[in-house]
């Protein structure tokens, strides 16, 4: 048994729900209708936007890899149609509700306003320690890193071993992949959660290898990780796809002297 050689993770394109959020965020909630927050968050369609972003990370896909061994797929309306919208050549799609959103609780379909309202406490743990963080009646990154996404990574290093595989999926459960792949620290973790080169936009496409990018060998475990990202290039009018240097991860092991540093960088709280 082992792990995949290419594990391809993509974000779904721009939802109709992201629409809402981000202008609630810039504090425009005139979309949050009476229709619109009774919606289930499984059945949002993609926009015109979101189909641009699967068509364009679909065919930087292609590129890389005409054919895959196994495709996967969460089971969510906006993830359906970007793997339908990526086109891509003689997919067989399984789908499977471990690649499901984050569940957000009982804040799912609520302005920020509201948030804070009526989840005062709950708004204050989210700002100060988003990694373990839960929504009310709903999930963390770690929850879903230690449940969802072992559940997946034990799945595929029984049945996919050396196989190429791409699975489209959400952010958060993207977050939490990384978080349990590359074995981050919670600093690290915080770290990369406060920085805008590290965000996970509409889709964002994680590949992580076995295989040694500049000499082609092969390790026992995925070392590898190379990110694209669909942009809008304002010159031409069109996608393209950006991607990023391939970075080398291990395991992290600390000695005492490493605890006692990560100690000490922590202010006494009495």
């Amino acid at each position: 048994m082992g792990m995949p050689l290419d594990l391809y993770v993509i974000r779904h394109g721009e939802s109709e729900a992201n629409v809402i959020i981000n202008a609630g965020e810039q504090g425009d909630n005139s979309l949050y209708t009476q229709d619109n927050v009774t919606v289930p968050d499984r059945s949002w369609r993609l926009t015109a936007t979101g189909r641009k972003q699967a068509d364009c990370i679909g065919r930087w896909l292609v590129a890389q890899q005409q054919l895959f061994d196994r495709y996967l797929v969460s089971p969510y309306v906006r993830t359906r149609e970007t793997a339908a919208t990526m086109a891509l050549p003689k997919a067989k799609w399984e789908e499977t509700r471990v690649l499901r959103e984050r569940s957000w609780g009982e804040i799912n379909t609520i302005t920020q306003d509201d948030f804070r309202t009526n989840y005062a406490r709950n708004w204050m743990f989210k700002r100060t320690d988003p990694l373990y963080w839960r929504p009310p009646a709903g999930e963390s990154i770690t929850d879903v890193s230690e449940n969802r996404v072992h559940n997946l990574l034990t799945s595929l290093n029984r049945r996919a071993e050396a196989e190429s595989v791409v699975a489209v999926t959400h952010g958060d459960f993207m977050l939490a992949l990384m978080l349990t792949l590359e074995d981050l620290s919670d600093e690290e973790f915080m770290r990369r959660a406060d920085d805008p080169a590290w965000a996970i936009t509409n889709c964002t496409c994680l590949h992580y290898s076995r295989r040694d990018p500049a000499t082609g060998r092969t390790s026992s475990r995925v070392r590898w990780e190379q990110t694209a990202r669909p942009v809008f290039d304002e010159s031409t009018g069109r996608w393209e796809v950006r991607v990023d240097p391939w970075r080398e991860f291990q395991r992290p092991l600390l000695s005492n002297g490493d605890l006692v540093d990560v100690v000490h960088s922590v202010d006494p709280h009495l």
